[in-house]
């Protein structure tokens, strides 16, 4: 410690000296010699093991050196990642309620003068196991007044005239059977369905008939829904790292926008399940990029505060789904209201800067440079951009080494065979990967017991939903408390837990529905709730930026693509046989969890090199703590307009003392 603090009392000495004998004395030189003492000198050295392993500190502080009053990173906050993830489950979700089934009863031809109404549903409607009358199924008259026509004309022409011949032969059937009903003969409901319209005035399902044995169509939808989920990580995550975060999202979002509004108007069923998949191509990617992109651009304490908000903003966007749904009543007006202001990301292009952590991967220096440049300007402060890049030049070396580091870097092929070159950055992904499938495992199949516990679907929506919101909360203080893996292999404890205990009340001969299982079904939403954000963290710190997008993209591919098994597992015969077998893959993550290493509090990896050592570098970087003392700049520092005079510095410091990367609190 006292050889640090001499180190940086003689840089400053020196500069001091060194002002003086050039009149200056300014603020922009104390500011700049401040700068220079920790690290960041123009005759600093560049390349070499010591730079690439502090490359991703010195980064973290330029980018704090532009927005040191955090103008811009609120706005990145509040003006994109708050909207977005309002508004991303809408688009996202609007499918399950677009194909919602309301409860209904089979059409029925008008009743003889002989029958009110409720006589002649119950003489001509069959009941089901429980005792109520059947909403799929009709006696079939005809057939059993061996009426050899019935069956076929009645499904193809239920026009007036096969009214007419189901009346009369029902009429037929009540004067020789007035004791008995045809139990042997029965047929679909024929003559079409009467959907209540209490809530939705229409719905997909409504509309096309998707109900009974038709209720495969949905389905087919939802699958249509999930393969597009599947290759939209497969295509738009490695596009995210190669072109760019901001292109890519604004892609998707007018692709959202546009296809999410023709959906609702096509009405030919292989239109509308290639159209389904167009839509849903992506969605999850458009998620992932605004919270890649906000957490390569915020500060280290706060990338856990960042990503708690935006799953609080998700859950609170997917409770306003309900009374969105509410409001309109129609599958037409939802499917324009939650899609049209997907065009809204147009504003963005002006708005948002892309990453410069990204640019800066990318070799595009100049470009960082001129971002940097304008974010130093809305924090009040002018700076070329030539001195801009001339500060990068000497943090990140030449654009030709950022090339070299990640060139042809982009793609599943090129993500595999860096797996093989750097062996524990696989072992982190694999266990990443484990992670996010159990965790969407255990929170869908859970979300899936609940859609129907209110006879209001939209109450039913609301309160699903709405226990998400606390679960984030909570995560948001935890954090700050016991870390990223403690957290994590914690909560999916106890999800395992009441999954396991829920499988043993059920296998002791008591219902679903008692009370004890819906409070232990809970308890494990409201774990998956907290666990499936904490993965999302973890998954984007862990990687490095040039592969960051595409590697929690091919995660949550794996995890979409196992979770197409979630409504098997939901329908197996003995409930209890589900719960087991959630609990067992919970046992999983919770292994997997703790096997993870600590990510909070360290800087985000910047190179593959970086991953792979990133244990190693939590050592060297907390050996070095002990050694030195960071502290907190006080007051703004004003930055320089144009190059600083030469200033000559003993050493660069540690990365600890650069401006910008003190810990304190860490989130």
């Amino acid at each position: 410690m006292d050889e640090t603090a001499e180190v940086v009392g003689g840089a400053h000495k020196k500069t001091s000296r060194q002002l003086e004998e050039n009149g200056g004395g300014t603020l922009v030189g104390v500011a700049e010699a401040k700068l220079q003492s920790n690290g960041l000198d123009e005759d600093a050295p560049v390349g070499g093991a010591e730079c690439s392993s502090i490359e991703g500190s010195q980064l973290d502080a330029v980018l704090r050196w532009a927005d040191r009053r955090g103008k811009y990173e609120r706005l990145l906050v509040w003006a994109w990642v708050a909207p977005v993830c309002l508004l991303a489950p809408c688009a996202y979700l609007n499918i399950l309620l677009m194909v919602y089934i309301p409860s209904r009863s089979c059409s029925l031809p008008p009743p003889p003068s002989s029958f009110s109404h409720d006589q002649w549903r119950n003489f001509t409607t069959p009941r089901d196991d429980s005792g109520e009358l059947s909403s799929c199924s009709l006696y079939d008259f005809p057939a059993a007044m061996n009426d050899s026509w019935s069956r076929s004309d009645l499904r193809h022409d239920p026009q007036q005239e096969l009214r007419q011949r189901y009346l009369a032969a029902a009429e037929a059937w009540a004067a020789q059977h007035p004791q008995t009903l045809p139990e042997n003969f029965t047929t679909e409901c024929v003559f079409g369905y009467d959907f209540d319209a209490t809530y939705f005035q229409e719905t997909a399902a409504t509309e096309f008939g998707w109900a009974c044995g038709g209720a495969h169509a949905i389905q087919t939808v939802l699958h249509a829904s999930v393969l597009g989920n599947l290759l939209g990580c497969v295509t738009y995550g490695p596009l995210a790292d190669k072109v760019g975060r901001r292109k890519v999202f604004v892609v998707l979002a007018v692709k959202v926008a546009l296809l999410g509004s023709l959906y609702v108007f096509v009405r030919q069923m292989w239109v509308v399940l290639v159209v389904r998949c167009l839509v849903s191509t992506g969605l999850p990617v458009l998620y992932q990029i605004v919270i890649i992109s906000a957490l390569e651009q915020v500060a280290d304490e706060r990338r856990g505060l960042v990503t708690s908000l935006s799953s609080i903003f998700f859950s609170v966007g997917q409770c306003l789904l309900a009374p969105v749904a509410w409001v309109t009543g129609h599958w037409v007006t939802l499917g324009l209201v939650t899609s049209l202001p997907a065009l809204l990301a147009l504003v963005y292009l002006r708005v948002i800067e892309e990453s410069p952590r990204w640019l800066v991967c990318q070799g595009r220096l100049r470009e960082a440079s001129c971002v940097l440049r304008r974010m130093a300007h809305m924090n009040g402060f002018h700076v070329s951009t030539q001195h801009v890049l001339t500060r990068l030049r000497k943090v990140c070396g030449s654009e030709k080494k950022q090339v070299t580091m990640t060139e042809a870097s982009h793609g599943p092929l090129h993500m595999m065979r860096l797996l093989v070159r750097y062996p524990r950055m696989a072992a982190r992904t694999a266990l990443v990967t484990i992670c996010w499938t159990v965790n969407m495992i255990l929170y869908y199949n859970t979300t899936m017991k609940y859609p129907y516990v209110f006879v209001n679907p939209f109450l039913g929506w609301f309160s699903i939903s709405v226990m998400e919101v606390p679960a984030n909360i909570m995560v948001l203080f935890l954090l700050k408390k016991v870390g990223r893996r403690p957290l994590h292999a914690g909560v999916m404890a106890i999800s395992t837990a009441s999954l396991l205990s829920t499988a043993c009340v059920l296998a002791l001969g008591y219902e679903e529905r008692q009370t004890t299982v819906a409070v232990l079904v809970l308890v494990a939403k409201f774990s998956a709730s907290m666990t499936f954000l904490v993965i999302y963290l973890q998954a984007a710190e862990l990687h490095p930026t040039p592969v960051r997008t595409c590697a929690t993209g091919g995660a949550s591919l794996v995890a979409i693509a196992c979770n197409v098994f979630s409504p098997t597992i939901v329908a197996m015969a003995r409930p209890w046989h589900s719960y087991l077998l959630l609990g067992s893959l919970g046992l999983l993550g919770v292994l997997s969890a703790s096997l993870l290493p600590e990510t909070a509090g360290r800087p985000l990896p910047q190179t593959l090199d970086d991953a792979e050592n990133f244990a190693r570098r939590r050592r060297s970087s907390s050996s070095s703590s002990v050694r030195s003392s960071p502290r907190r700049e006080e007051g703004p520092t004003v930055f320089p307009s144009s190059p600083p005079p030469s200033v000559e510095v003993s050493k660069p410091i540690s990365s600890s003392h650069l401006p910008g990367t003190v810990k304190e609190t860490i989130i």
